[in-house]
């Protein structure tokens, strides 16, 4: 695997406004996933946990068709591919509006999750192979934070007039709104992918397997956190209008990541600061099921926020950076969906919080300090490689 910064063809402004746009507004529905949860407890008059079911095939989908980009990019038409993306989210979120009871709900959060992540996986991919596109995927964190800054703003604005599906409404008009950017999505961009292993055997090496793994294990671990936000807050004394300005809050810092990660990635371009940013975060972690006040948890929360998406953006940045395929791109998104469904799910079998929140908190901070190993891996066989090298000059 080339070691690539440069990208693999040159493409117009508007191509690279299309690459990038699609993917992050397809994020739009795991960043709002709260109410998507509240409006299918509303909507279909179901309890918490059999709404976890529509949420779940929606991420769970959307994980899925990430994958599938990743494993067969060198067969889909970006263009093609997108097409297909949006229309399906756009099927999901008509069908979600006029669901009443739970099973065509979560078929309809599945057909919408799908077609979320075709989105995902193909633009990101795209960004990838683009000459600067790794630059623009660090941009993609800061235009997925100020979407959802308006989503937070938008959707309970709607409510009174739309009711309960005001989010589907809502995510029904991105959708349309992104439509017409699929035209300029590139069609022959896989024909000058450089002669590489392809498929699934692509993602099977270390440095690949590495970033897939710490995505993975940083978006469990983060997103498990996230879950019980509501809970952890009332459990300092928060009431919920304050949690939800809280919420807010923490969005507005993450739009500084491009920034950030842009400055960091042109001095530093290793895998070190995404296990500090790992790290960092399980310190965050510890502190967040026990805050000793509520200064302490806003402070957490905030932290949080911003570490989580400036991990994924570098995460995102590197493996563009390893390998202008875009496979591996495309992968990390869909570890880091994967990570919604698995992390909650094994927290859910194994942690008990009927007591308190300091098991959640200890939960974090094992799964992010796990990421370090794989960090250490990439380390080690990139030294050994250099080892070889210089043994056989």
């Amino acid at each position: 695997m080339q070691d690539n910064t440069d990208g693999i063809f040159r493409a117009r402004p508007i191509q690279k406004v299309a690459a990038l746009v699609i993917p992050c507004l397809a994020s739009l529905p795991i960043m709002v996933m709260p109410f998507i949860f509240g409006a299918v407890i509303d909507q279909v008059q179901v309890d918490s946990s059999n709404a976890t079911y529509a949420t779940s095939a929606e991420i769970s989908m959307i994980a899925l068709a990430s994958l599938l980009v990743s494993i067969a990019l060198k067969v889909l038409p970006p263009r093609l591919t997108a097409l297909i993306g949006l229309s399906l989210a756009a099927i999901g979120h008509f069908l979600s509006i006029g669901s009443t009871s739970l099973e065509p709900m979560i078929i309809a959060r599945a057909i919408a999750g799908f077609g979320e992540g075709l989105c995902m996986g193909m633009g990101f991919a795209t960004l990838a192979q683009i000459i600067g596109g790794t630059r623009l995927l660090a941009y993609s964190s800061g235009i997925v934070a100020a979407a959802s800054l308006i989503s937070f703003i938008t959707v309970p604005a709607l409510q009174s007039h739309l009711g309960s599906s005001s989010i589907f409404w809502f995510m029904l008009v991105v959708t349309l709104i992104c439509f017409p950017l699929f035209i300029w999505m590139p069609i022959a961009k896989l024909k000058q992918l450089p002669n590489a292993a392809g498929g699934v055997y692509a993602l099977f090496n270390i440095k690949s397997f590495s970033l897939f793994l710490v995505a993975f294990l940083a978006s469990s671990g983060s997103n498990t956190l996230w879950l019980y936000f509501e809970q952890v807050g009332h459990s300092v004394g928060m009431d919920l209008a304050a949690i939800g300005k809280l919420g807010s809050f923490s969005s507005i810092p993450t739009l500084l990541v491009p920034f950030v990660a842009n400055f960091i990635f042109a001095r530093n371009k290793t895998v070190v600061p995404i296990a500090v940013a790992c790290l960092l975060s399980g310190i965050a972690s510890y502190f967040y099921g026990a805050p000793p006040s509520v200064i302490a948890f806003c402070s957490v929360v905030v932290i949080m926020s911003f570490l989580y998406v400036f991990l994924i953006a570098y995460i995102r940045m590197f493996s563009a950076h390893l390998d202008s395929s875009g496979r591996t791109t495309a992968a990390v998104g869909g570890a880091d969906s994967l990570g919604m469904v698995v992390g909650p799910l094994v927290a859910a079998f194994t942690l008990n919080l009927t007591t308190g929140f300091s098991s959640l908190s200890s939960f974090g901070l094992a799964l992010q300090s796990l990421c370090v190993i794989p960090c250490l891996g990439f380390l080690f066989y990139k030294a050994s490689r250099h080892t070889r090298s210089v043994g056989n000059a």
